[in-house]
């Protein structure tokens, strides 16, 4: 599983997607993180699988296979992007009346967005290591420094961000292990020998993530950029996975965060970091299983 397919959006661009886990499943959209692709979805195909869950983990613009969308943001992509998938999707027979949503890292407020605009049709959110809003005051200083470093570049120099996005690509392709090694350097112990083990996965995810280095650009510039809504606008209920050790995302923020959603709760792992998308991938696609369990009753 997980072949990428491909639609022609109505502006002309092309949207990249690929399917994890069973195919006739109650459909799951996965929102990847930053500096990643679609593929990031890949280590819960067969989790996705056992459990009756179709994971459908699109590439945000300008990522993978999806065409570049300069200025594209967090909400629109949600009105835009998403809505042109789920058409597409129901039209090709599946059915998209309903369907969850989670979203790692970045991804987390890609996930918020997509519950704002197709509330009706959402069940239920799960992020994974999400962040706050960074265009608040005083938030994204506390935001890890690479990735401060990295939106500044993309803001003030991107071509100097391009450059950085580029040497990072031919380090995955070239070298992996030592790109890996390099990454560990800003985890916790628990993330690095989870990296170490996961060489070609995280390889491959990452170099689809910097195929087009202005695309991480772009990335980078919605990261840290407005929403376009309020966390108090998400009427869905939401449930926050994080790693208490977590150095890259604040784990902090997991409170902060559900305490601003209407419905949410929060799911602590107190001595784990912030690649829980995959040694936790079992806990979160279980919180989709009353809604799996009744799409698979007669």
């Amino acid at each position: 599983m997980g072949i990428r397919q491909t639609l022609v959006l109505p502006d002309g661009r092309t949207l990249a997607y690929r399917v994890f886990g069973d195919p006739e499943g109650f459909p799951v959209l996965t929102c990847h993180g930053g500096l990643m692709s679609g593929l990031d979805a890949e280590t819960g195909d067969e989790l996705a699988r056992e459990r009756g869950i179709a994971l459908i983990s699109p590439d945000r613009p300008g990522i993978g296979g999806t065409s570049l969308r300069p200025g594209h943001g967090t909400l629109d992509w949600a009105q835009s992007d998403v809505t042109a998938l789920l058409d597409h999707l129901g039209a090709s027979g599946v059915d998209m009346t309903r369907f969850g949503v989670t979203g790692w890292s970045e991804g987390g407020q890609y996930a918020l967005a997509v519950a704002r605009v197709h509330a009706h049709r959402v069940t239920r959110v799960v992020i994974v290591a999400g962040a706050l809003p960074l265009d608040e005051p005083g938030t994204l200083a506390a935001l890890n420094g690479t990735d401060r470093r990295l939106a500044w570049l993309s803001e003030r120099t991107p071509w100097i961000a391009r450059g950085v996005f580029g040497a990072m690509r031919t380090a995955v392709r070239l070298a992996p292990a030592l790109a890996v090694r390099a990454s560990g350097r800003a985890l916790d112990s628990s993330d690095a020998r989870l990296l170490r083990s996961r060489i070609t996965w995280f390889s491959r995810a990452v170099g689809e993530g910097l195929a087009d280095t202005r695309g991480a650009v772009e990335e980078y510039n919605a990261f840290v950029g407005a929403w376009g809504f309020a966390p108090s606008e998400v009427s869905v209920p939401v449930v926050v996975h994080q790693g208490a050790a977590d150095r890259l995302v604040p784990a902090a923020w997991a409170h902060e965060l559900a305490g601003r959603l209407p419905d949410a709760r929060v799911r602590l792992y107190p001595d784990e970091g912030h690649f829980i998308v995959v040694t936790r991938r079992a806990e979160v696609l279980d919180e989709f299983a009353a809604d799996a369990a009744s799409r698979a009753a007669p």
